[in-house]
């Protein structure tokens, strides 16, 4: 048997790129805690959360992808609210961001943070 003890958590970063009213992009850094899983750990996660029959638009696939992602980070930084507080992570916060203007950048951020916990991440000289 082969076994790496770690804490079961790993922080990774979220870029999530945004359009400014100008048309530049502009792009946010947030910090991901997410949990560490086996390969049939990550499968059975993804298995759960696949029910794309039942999805009939993009606001419902990104309220599923919600879902997957409550379940697979547990904190986030660098996410504040409009009164410049921190926002706590939370299935609620998650709808909020991925339903919002910038809701497929967002997606397409934590979408790449799951693949860098799933997979590790890639070193940079």
């Amino acid at each position: 048997m082969f076994i790496i003890k770690n804490d079961g958590l790993a922080r990774v970063p979220a870029e999530i790129h945004v359009r400014a009213e100008s048309g530049t992009e502009r792009v946010i850094t947030i910090h991901l805690t997410g949990r560490l899983l086996s390969q049939p750990a990550w499968d059975e996660l993804f298995q759960r959360h696949a029910g794309a029959d039942e999805a009939a638009d993009l606001s419902a696939i990104y309220r599923q992808n919600a879902r997957l992602y409550a379940e697979t980070f547990t904190a986030w930084d660098g996410v504040c609210g409009p009164d410049g507080q921190p926002v706590p992570l939370s299935l609620a916060a998650l709808e909020v961001a991925l339903l919002s203007v910038d809701g497929p950048a967002v997606n397409a951020a934590l979408q790449r943070a799951v693949h860098e916990l799933r997979f590790g991440a890639l070193r940079k000289n």
